[in-house]
């Protein structure tokens, strides 16, 4: 990848950071767009409503790429409105401020979700079955992938619907990082939802390395992909690994307070075209070792 530019959208996120370091380490020459103050030497402050100025940055910086990660990604966030928001109208504006640059328009990855699918008759989700989200997130990132569809004619682009990512210096604000957290703080008592749901968890590390993938093999025809391993796991799953891993185990209580109404009781990815795309076994971590990663990172 020498000589690829990419821009990074949520380049200080939780995946963005793994991504911009895979990329660089490919020797792509990379841009990352974060919110705040935080400018560093590759790292520009600017949300997706400042139009003219992600306008401005894509003309500056000339980008072969833009991989779009910034969203909000919790699906308990609280702030409904921000969710459309920042997911679709934001994307809406890139999308916009991509068409009005005035240089070679760049090819684009959209990071959607896997919640698309919600419950499926199908053991294994394949990027053909119909949408079925099941919460505000996912109903934003369906959406999202339904808006690209108007563009595609003026931008190549590609989407990428991740499982669930989890990993090292992912935020306790989601479910498995605050388990991890729990357990290696040895907590007495952890209070949980349903636990017998079956989740396909995939590394974040990992997940950054089979984005730049797909970049790197330069794909011209638009495609959906799932990034999955096509293992499924249960919350128990989790707590038996994490017992093994810490030597400890708190009592857990189920309670109502964490129970989503809607929700998905099986999400598991048929990785048939992932692996037709990368041209090789993406190799991904199984639970156990990236659950070790997770723990041995908060020492």
């Amino acid at each position: 990848m020498n000589g690829t530019r990419v821009l990074v959208t949520g380049g200080s996120g939780f995946i963005g950071q793994y991504l911009m370091a895979e990329l660089t380490k490919r020797g792509a020459t990379v841009l990352g767009t974060c919110i705040g103050n935080r400018r560093t030497e590759d790292l520009v402050p600017v949300t997706l409503f400042e139009t003219e100025k992600l306008k401005s940055l894509i003309e500056e910086f000339k980008p072969d790429w833009i991989v779009h990660l910034a969203a909000i990604a919790l699906v308990t966030h609280g702030d409904i409105e921000q969710i459309y928001g920042v997911n679709v109208l934001g994307t809406e504006n890139l999308f916009n401020a991509v068409l009005s640059a005035d240089i070679k328009r760049p090819k684009m990855l959209l990071a959607s979700t896997a919640g698309v699918y919600g419950n499926q008759d199908a053991e294994f989700l394949h990027e053909g079955l119909p949408y079925n989200p099941m919460n505000h997130y996912s109903y934003s990132k369906m959406v999202m992938e339904m808006l690209a569809e108007r563009y595609r004619d003026d931008i190549t682009i590609h989407i990428v619907r991740p499982f669930n990512v989890i990993g090292a210096g992912q935020a306790e604000s989601f479910l498995v990082p605050k388990i991890v957290r729990h357990y290696f703080d040895r907590e007495p008592t952890l209070q949980l939802g349903n636990i017998d749901s079956v989740r396909d968890y995939v590394e974040a590390k990992r997940s950054a390395w089979m984005i730049s993938e797909l970049i790197s093999r330069g794909h011209e025809e638009p495609f959906t992909v799932n990034l999955c391993s096509g293992r499924g796991w249960t919350g128990h799953d989790v707590l038996d690994c994490l017992e093994e891993i810490s030597g400890f185990r708190p009592k857990i209580e189920i309670t109502n307070q964490y129970v989503r109404k809607n929700e998905v009781w099986r999400l598991v990815g048929d990785p048939s075209l992932l692996t037709k795309y990368l041209g090789k076994d993406p190799e991904l971590p199984d639970l156990k070792t990236i659950l070790a990663s997770m723990y041995s990172a908060m020492a």
